[in-house]
């Protein structure tokens, strides 16, 4: 029994889809499906500030309670670190293994820098304007959600460490595998850069609309 004509055509495009999802690295699907679900983690947190926000007879001004300046401050710290991630991610395409290591070594430093402003604000919080945890469902929530982003951050930087070192010590043959781990790295970096994006705006900048 032969194959139709038009079957014929249809192998070669099935094929190349077939290598497509083959070829994609382990490392790649395995961040992508990470971070699918930590989405989920985060929007179920988002949710639970928006309906007890909606809910709520008060709420804090964020403008009165927050020290925005200071926030806005890890905002740019955090967004020139997504620059110097992309900036690493296009040195290993390129093959550059030194300027690869800098950039990543640039990214952790300004994640460093990120997470002990984010201490310092926490600190004045508490310390300064006497906003703890167990003050209102405002200041739990807030630290909830910034804190479980601080310590994506934290993972990112340990990460981005290791890989720094496995950049310096890899050889001219590891080129591509180097490539996929610094895009992994990347993927995961620019999602933290992402969600704070959200916390910043939702917790930091909305509004208190007025009841009256």
């Amino acid at each position: 029994m032969t194959t139709p004509p038009e079957d014929h055509a249809a192998l070669p495009a099935a094929a190349t889809a077939s290598r497509a999802v083959t070829t994609l690295a382990p490392g790649k699907l395995g961040v992508i499906i990470f971070l699918a679900t930590d989405t989920m983690g985060f929007g179920g947190l988002f949710v639970a500030y928006a309906d007890l926000r909606v809910r709520a007879e008060t709420w804090p001004d964020p403008g009165l309670r927050f020290a925005r300046g200071t926030a806005a401050f890890l905002t740019v710290v955090l967004l020139a670190s997504g620059a110097t991630m992309s900036a690493a991610l296009a040195a290993a395409r390129a093959g550059g293994g030194a300027a690869c290591r800098r950039w990543l070594a640039a990214t952790a430093a300004l994640g460093l820098a990120f997470v002990a402003g984010q201490a310092f604000e926490f600190r004045a919080l508490v310390v300064d304007r006497h906003v703890g945890l167990t003050l209102d469902h405002a200041a739990s929530l807030f630290y909830v959600i910034a804190g479980y982003h601080g310590l994506h951050v934290i993972a990112g930087i340990l990460w981005l460490a290791r890989l720094a070192s496995k950049v310096a010590s890899a050889s001219p043959n590891g080129r591509a595998s180097r490539g996929v781990g610094v895009e992994v790295a990347s993927l995961y970096w620019q999602f933290v850069d992402l969600v704070w994006i959200v916390i910043f705006t939702l917790v930091y900048l909305l509004p208190v609309p007025s009841r009256g």
